[in-house]
C-alpha cells in the first residue's frame, strides 16, 4: 500500500514537471524583473511589466482556469477587481466573448497596459482601487502584480494617491462572477459590502500580513452568512511554519478561496 502511494506520488511529480516543462513562456521565468515586455496571447500582441509575474498568471488563468465558472447566459456579468495587465480579462472573454465585464486596477502605470491590452475587448476599465469606503488612499506600485494599498511595500517602486470605490458601488445589477485579487483589501472590502446575495460565484485571493492579525475567519464568516459555500487551496505557505518563518513580499500566508452559492 505505502509502495504504490509512493510511486502515485512519484507519478503526479512527474507530470507535473512534464507540464511545466512544455508550458508556453517557459523562456519568461528567468527574464529580468520589472522590465517592460511583449508577448503573445490569443494570436495578438499583449503587453506586461514583468514578465515572470505573466508566466504565473497565464499559468493560474490559462493552465488551471482558475476563474473558469458556469454562467446560465452567454452574456454573464462579471466584476474583475485587481485587472493587472488583463490575462484575466482576455480569458474571460475567450470563455464568454459576450461577457459584460468591468476591469479595476488601481496601479496607474499597469493601467496604460491594461487599456492596451484590452482595447479591441468589450470592457469597462476603472483606474481606481477596491476598498471599504470610496475615499482615496495611498497605493504602493511594486513594479508587476503585487502592488497595493492595504500595507506599505519595503521598497515601493512608487506611491500615489488613487480614487476608490467599494464593492456596493461596482454592483449594480445580479453578477455571475466576482473576481478579487486585490492584494490584501479584499478582507475590508467584502465586510463593508451589502450586496453580495447579488453574486452568484467569487473568487478571493486572501492575503495575510505577517506584520498584521489576521482575519480569515472574518472572511469565510462573511462568506457563509452570504449564502456561499467556500473551497480553499492555498497558493503560498510556508513549508514548516512552526520553526521558519517566510513571507512573499511581507505576506505569510496567501490563499485561493472559491466561493459558490448554494442552490
Amino acid at each position: 500500500m505505502i509502495k504504490s502511494i509512493v510511486q502515485g506520488g512519484l507519478a503526479a511529480i512527474g507530470l507535473r514537471l512534464q507540464r511545466i516543462k512544455d508550458e508556453p513562456y517557459e523562456n519568461l521565468r528567468t527574464m529580468p524583473r520589472f522590465v517592460e515586455h511583449e508577448v503573445e496571447l490569443l494570436g495578438r500582441n499583449f503587453k506586461v511589466a514583468d514578465a515572470r509575474s505573466f508566466f504565473f498568471s497565464y499559468r493560474e488563468i490559462f493552465g488551471d482556469e482558475i476563474y473558469r465558472f458556469q454562467a446560465s447566459t452567454d452574456s454573464p456579468r462579471v466584476i474583475d477587481c485587481g485587472s493587472n495587465f488583463g490575462v484575466s480579462i482576455v480569458y474571460l472573454k475567450h470563455l464568454y466573448p459576450k461577457a459584460r465585464i468591468t476591469g479595476v486596477e488601481a496601479d496607474t502605470k499597469i493601467f496604460q497596459l491594461l487599456k492596451e491590452n484590452c482595447s479591441h475587448l468589450d470592457a469597462a476599465l476603472l483606474n481606481k482601487a477596491v476598498s471599504d469606503t470610496n475615499t482615496p488612499l495611498r497605493f504602493y506600485r511594486e513594479g508587476a502584480d503585487g502592488g497595493r494599498a492595504a500595507q506599505p511595500l519595503e521598497d515601493p517602486k512608487a506611491v500615489a494617491i488613487v480614487e476608490a470605490i467599494t464593492l456596493d458601488e461596482l454592483i449594480d445589477e445580479p453578477v455571475d462572477f466576482l473576481k478579487m485579487d486585490i492584494e490584501g483589501s479584499e478582507s475590508a472590502a467584502l465586510r463593508a459590502c451589502t450586496k453580495l446575495s447579488m453574486v452568484r460565484n467569487l473568487f478571493v485571493e486572501y492575503h495575510s500580513f505577517a506584520i498584521a492579525p489576521q482575519d480569515l475567519g472574518d472572511v469565510l464568516n462573511k462568506l457563509r452568512d452570504s449564502g456561499f459555500r467556500y473551497y480553499i487551496r492555498h497558493g503560498f505557505c510556508p513549508r514548516a511554519p512552526f520553526v521558519r518563518q517566510e513571507s512573499n513580499l511581507g505576506m505569510d500566508l496567501q490563499l485561493n478561496i472559491f466561493a459558490k452559492r448554494q442552490p
